[in-house]
Formats: C-alpha cells, structure tokens, sequence
C-alpha cells in the first residue's frame, strides 16, 4: 500500500478463454469463455486475441443465455484456434476501519480518543508482559 485514501481501487489481471464454434468471414460466435448474457454485457466492446495473434473484439450476446457471444475480428478465425480476453477487474476491499467522520463531542465535551495500551498499563500501575522466549 502506498498510500492512505479512501478513494483507493485495487485491481487484479483476469485471462478468459473461449473457442469458436461457429466461423463467418471475420465474424464467429464464441463459447464457454462467458457464464450468462449478463457477463458479455459487461465486456461488451472488449479486445480479444487469437493464439495465433488475430485481434478482435465483443460485439453481443446471442439470444441463448448461456454465455456465447458475436465477436469480429481482423482475419477469418480457425475452429481449432483458442481466444482469449486479457481485462483488470476491481476487487472490492473490506472496509477494515471506522473513519471518523466528526470530531465533535456532545454537550461540550472534547472528544477523547482510545487509551493506548501503554497508558492503560500505567494508570494500572501493570507491568508488560514478558514472554520468556524474548530474554
């Protein structure tokens, strides 16, 4: 983590593969790189490659809602070739913190923020703990 902000959005590579199974002159409907129509919607507009280095990119989903898709691409595609959708996806972060927000205590008191342990052990008159493995 470089820095503390709220406004922090952490990434991760996503590396999808599907195959074609039926070709057109640059265009061929691809399977089992998708789930649903729901998740070609979210890479509509996409940029795909080939194994063997054709480019390409997802234009809709097909009426079956089973994750098959319409894709163009720059040259006619071999049914044997493999294509793959390189993408950054974000990751949600667990909000590990309670940010205050208003320092502001009511009725006129100041705020008062957590005593550390140190000051808990001092007012307790407690001395540290000791493990005997760090002597």
């Amino acid at each position: 983590v470089l820095e503390v902000a709220a406004n922090l959005k952490v990434v991760k590579k996503l590396k999808l593969v599907g195959s074609p199974f039926k070709v057109f002159k640059n265009t061929a409907f691809i399977k089992d790189m998708f789930t649903s129509a729901l998740e070609v919607a979210k890479f509509e507009g996409a940029a795909l490659r080939t194994v063997s280095g054709v480019r390409g990119q997802v234009k809709r989903a097909l009426q079956a809602d089973d994750g098959t898709f319409r894709a163009t691409f720059e040259d006619k595609l071999l049914r044997s070739d493999l294509v793959l959708l390189k993408a950054w996806v974000p990751v949600p972060l667990p909000t590990l913190y309670n940010p205050v927000s208003n320092l502001l205590a009511p009725h006129g008191r100041g705020w008062l923020r957590m005593r550390t342990g140190a000051e808990v052990r001092a007012e307790m008159g407690a001395a540290p703990r000791v493990n005997a493995d760090s002597l």
